[in-house]
């Protein structure tokens, strides 16, 4: 699948079809970005992922004709590396009539459930990540790591994009850098602090001031500072999925506690990373991430049923364009409260 198809499949949604893309794709940030496309033009692209073992799609292969198979060597090499995306679909000893079948069946799921649900059961989430740190290069998890002059410029930008906003609700990660970043860009709103959106340390580090994490790590400290902390995973301490599980409860919370409400996220790239994987179906663990650059926003809605991807790393001035944002306070104040005394806000 490329850009070619996805584009004529577009040309048949205008024209009233329902297009299905049938091909393979390399790149879940391709599939991501792709996933935006089609709702920015009012569509929902549904991803499904058919699944066999190796002896059911090498025999699929024998019975095409001859000039139209692939190469028994290239169908293994790509089994040996899928990941299902989506909805995985099962295609063992099926027939491709009823694969068709299976397949209609899920759109047709997906359209009942987009009907059934309304604004008042979701959550409006806007996600900012936090500005650039003081040391970008230094040891991932330095806990105490301030922002940069540049981090408190990218900060402060975001103040705009916050109002436009209008969050009900705003979180922040306990981490110096990500709070410092809400602190700035959140004027007068109230900041609930969080250790469930502390950043993920694969070394199971994460609180301790950066000179011992860097003495603690060793060796592994190249892999962390190459950005392939993901695949480390070294205890004590949280490992990659005790971690996800942490932050996907506390994302699971929030559609129970905020429905109907916007809730701001300051927070690290690995929650954002975990929240695109919901949203598309696929785990992104080792992979190359999307780009998400300091001081940028993504946007999702969650639900009971599912997590949507709206936006991702857009700028602050991309941000609910069509509001108002009015007139800067007079006082910046600094407002901060842990989960623990925090009680939900009652609006008119």
């Amino acid at each position: 699948m490329n850009l070619r198809h996805t584009t004529l499949a577009l040309s048949y949604c205008d024209s009233g079809f329902l297009p299905i893309i049938d091909g393979v794709f390399m790149d879940a940030g391709f599939l991501i970005h792709q996933v935006l496309r089609f709702r920015r033009y009012g569509y929902q692209l549904i991803v499904i992922s058919l699944v066999a073992d190796i002896l059911d799609l090498i025999n699929r292969n024998l019975s095409r004709d001859p000039f139209a198979q692939m190469d028994e060597k290239r169908i293994r090499e790509l089994h040996s590396t899928f990941s299902p995306v989506g909805f995985p679909l099962g295609i063992r000893d099926k027939l491709p009539e009823e694969v068709r079948d299976d397949i209609l069946t899920i759109v047709g799921s997906q359209e009942t459930a987009g009907q059934a649900g309304s604004r008042e059961d979701e959550v409006d989430l806007l996600f900012l990540r936090h500005g650039t740190p003081e040391s970008p290069q230094g040891t991932p998890g330095a806990f105490e790591t301030p922002l940069s002059p540049q981090g408190r410029g990218e900060a402060l930008a975001a103040r705009t994009a916050v109002r436009r906003f209008a969050p009900d609700v705003v979180f922040s990660s306990d981490s110096a850098c990500a709070l410092e970043t809400a602190r700035l860009a959140c004027d007068e709103l109230e900041i609930i602090v969080d250790p469930a959106l502390r950043e993920y340390s694969p070394l199971g580090l994460t609180g301790m001031p950066s000179d011992e994490i860097r003495h603690a790590s060793g060796r592994q400290a190249a892999e962390t500072e190459s950005g392939k902390g993901d695949a480390v995973g070294v205890p004590p301490g949280d490992s990659y999925d005790d971690a996800r599980k942490r932050v996907r409860s506390f994302f699971n919370g929030l559609t129970e506690a905020h429905r109907g409400k916007r809730v701001l996220i300051v927070g690290h790239s690995d929650q954002h990373a975990w929240l695109i994987e919901r949203a598309i179906g696929t785990e992104l663990k080792a992979a190359r991430l999307p780009r998400w650059d300091t001081g940028c926003f993504s946007r999702f809605t969650l639900s009971a049923h599912q997590t949507r991807l709206e936006a991702m790393n857009t700028g602050p001035e991309s941000v609910v364009r069509d509001l108002d944002p009015g007139p800067p306070p007079e006082n910046f104040t600094q407002n901060c409260r842990t989960e623990a005394d925090w009680k939900p806000r009652h609006h008119p």
